[in-house]
């Protein structure tokens, strides 16, 4: 790896960043099989020892992502395991198609993720990332909440495709 002379996060860029990583080795079905995740970078010398920065009391990161599982390296393998010899599917059908495309944030289907939670007043700092293909665009939405996102206050930032975002709030009102 080359770096260089002046590596992570410029004056402008605030204490940490956010960058996508994802396999380049056969990207659709790596990224479909969960090789993607973030890589988190904190300017020198605004790090806690545990590397997380120190103008923030929390970290939330969001991966959004359509994993098609038409695509990953699993396919095969699950259709044997779960369907056995017995049972026969229809691979081209566009309802089966569909069915193994999985809309998740962080790998886990609508309702199903663990809350994230933090406490009044603290500061939080979102690690947004989008990723998939021309379907998956998204929108990370606050509901009682607000972001600082480019110097502007929002409750909805969009993600497309390869996005990695950072935003950061006051949690300021309390609520589920």
């Amino acid at each position: 790896w080359l770096v260089p002379e002046r590596a992570g996060p410029g004056p402008s860029d605030g204490s940490s960043l956010v960058w996508l990583y994802h396999s380049h080795v056969h990207a659709p079905k790596d990224s479909n099989a969960g090789l993607i995740g973030a890589m988190i970078i904190t300017a020198k010398g605004k790090t806690r020892p545990d590397g997380s920065p120190t103008d923030v009391d929390r970290e939330f990161v969001t991966l959004f992502n359509i994993y098609n599982e038409n695509q990953s390296w699993y396919f095969d393998i699950n259709m044997k395991t779960y369907l056995r010899a017995t049972n026969r599917v229809d691979t081209n059908d566009l309802f089966f198609i569909e069915s193994n495309m999985k809309h998740t944030i962080n790998g886990y289907l609508f309702a199903n993720m663990p809350l994230m939670t933090m406490k009044q007043g603290e500061r939080v700092r979102w690690y947004l990332l989008g990723m998939g293909s021309e379907t998956d665009l998204h929108t990370a939405h606050w509901h009682g909440n607000t972001v600082l996102f480019h110097g502007h206050r929002t409750d909805v930032v969009e993600l497309l495709p390869a996005s990695m975002k950072v935003a950061d709030m006051l949690a300021d009102n309390p609520g589920t």
